[in-house]
């Protein structure tokens, strides 16, 4: 399994990437890589984020899906803007690899959404998929990557909104990571 912290721009450090490396590292032998463009003090392996297309922000996690990224197999992609309390890999063994995975975002299960606002019920803060085996996901957002950065608001809406097949966690895995800090 690889683990993988994704750290573009300047909101966040390679602290901020070592602390989570520190948190998760007793709970698994799988290895590390922060995906980046600045490895400057970061502790574990960099992979760069590619040149182009140049991605801004949160989009820089569809680089991962495309056919070309470096890293085979499982992959789990843990946001920086968390803190890890407790061992969520019992929660991510037990997915269904096929589809990239994300959290069921518990904080909007009831609500009503309007058509026009393009909002989602799932949450990227933890991404689970395998890589080189859903590449039609970059295939579909790199059709029209202007357009898509425009009209969501993120990937987790791309993916709500776009008819990928997705999976959710075991709601459980809420209990070993605080999303306070998540904004």
């Amino acid at each position: 399994m690889n683990i993988i912290l994704l750290k573009h721009g300047t909101k966040y450090s390679a602290d901020d990437v070592n602390k989570i490396y520190v948190a998760l590292s007793p709970y698994t032998d799988a290895n590390f890589y922060c995906f980046t463009e600045d490895k400057t003090d970061v502790i574990i392996d960099c992979i760069d984020i590619p040149k182009k297309p140049k991605l801004v922000r949160w989009w820089n996690k569809m680089h991962l899906f495309r056919e070309d990224f470096e890293l085979e197999g499982k992959c789990v992609l843990f946001d920086l803007d968390i803190k890890i309390l407790s061992d969520p890999f019992s929660y991510i063994n037990n997915i269904d690899w096929n589809y990239p995975t994300f959290m069921f975002n518990l904080s909007k299960k009831d609500m009503f959404f309007r058509k026009h606002s393009y909002d989602t019920k799932i949450n990227s803060s933890i991404l689970a998929w395998t890589s080189k085996q859903n590449s039609y996901i970059w295939d579909i957002f790199t059709k029209n990557i202007d357009y898509n950065m425009r009209k969501y608001k993120g990937i987790d809406r791309f993916f709500w909104h776009e008819k990928i097949e997705w999976r959710t966690f075991d709601n459980g895995i809420y209990y070993t990571i605080d999303l306070s800090k998540n904004t």
